[in-house]
């Protein structure tokens, strides 16, 4: 048996950790003196206290470890979407490292890292309408690339014509990431196959070309002509992706942001 301090020290774990590991039943120790309250550990459970190690080194939860210790099917279901996870970080990295690179060229030219956009691209629109065929859901912004498949299957489903690029309707009011309410939309031919009719009676545009990491800065600058042009933004705002991040390099991406706005 090996008391806690022990333990600690072979299993790289704080005993301050272990007391609470063992106060959420994720690993007791073996023993416990009930004259003292001395914790013991048996030399087994350090592979339980190695793997729980390795688990929070692939970012799992302490209540999905629980479970990855207890079912194996759990355990290798959970570390293929991981994987999955880490990859598309990898990704992200990237995208956030060549957008960085792009930034420090900018500011070696003298110019500003971010608001380097070209004003030229804001349009002010009298109307801007579509047919739209769509579905609106409160989702996890991960899971956003699911519910654009879901919309692409109702317009196959449909037999419907797509006549333009896919929207994004942001209706929060606030960004909250975990639970946005969003609709992800279609514009196609047929009136009556259609949702709804997405319109927008004055509006302004910004065509967006470059890293997505740079889509913040592209909304400042645009929310700065908006206000200098004394407007102020009604409605949701959409995105209309005129390319496919996924084949896409990252600094071609386009997207058109568009804020219906009115005059103040």
């Amino acid at each position: 048996m090996l008391s806690i301090s022990q333990f600690s020290r072979v299993s790289h774990i704080s005993p301050k950790t272990l007391r609470y590991y063992d106060e959420i039943d994720l690993l007791k120790p073996q023993e416990v003196n009930q004259e003292n309250g001395y914790r013991y550990y048996s030399s087994e459970q350090l592979i339980t206290a190695l793997k729980i190690q390795k688990l929070k080194q692939y970012e799992f939860r302490l209540a999905e470890i629980r479970l990855a210790l207890t079912d194996e099917l759990y355990l290798h279901d959970r570390l293929l979407e991981k994987a999955g996870e880490i990859q598309q970080k990898i990704v992200d990295y990237h995208d956030l490292q060549a957008a960085l690179e792009g930034d420090l060229a900018t500011l070696a030219a003298g110019g500003n890292f971010l608001f380097n956009q070209e004003t030229e691209k804001i349009t002010y629109h009298e109307s801007v309408s579509w047919q739209i065929i769509s579905i609106r859901k409160t989702i996890n912004v991960k899971d956003f690339s699911q519910l654009l498949q879901e919309v692409v299957a109702l317009v196959e489903l449909k037999q419907a014509t797509t006549v333009y690029a896919p929207i994004t309707i942001y209706h929060s009011m606030e960004y909250t990431p975990d639970h946005y309410d969003v609709e992800v939309a279609i514009p196609i031919l047929e009136k009556n196959l259609a949702t709804r009719q997405l319109i927008a009676q004055g509006c302004v545009s910004y065509h967006f070309k470059g890293n997505y990491q740079k889509l913040p800065a592209a909304y400042a600058q645009l929310g700065k002509w908006v206000d200098e042009h004394q407007y102020e933004v009604v409605d949701p705002f959409f995105e209309v992706y005129l390319t496919d991040p996924s084949v896409t390099p990252a600094d071609e991406n386009e997207v058109v942001i568009y804020l219906p706005v009115k005059e103040r």
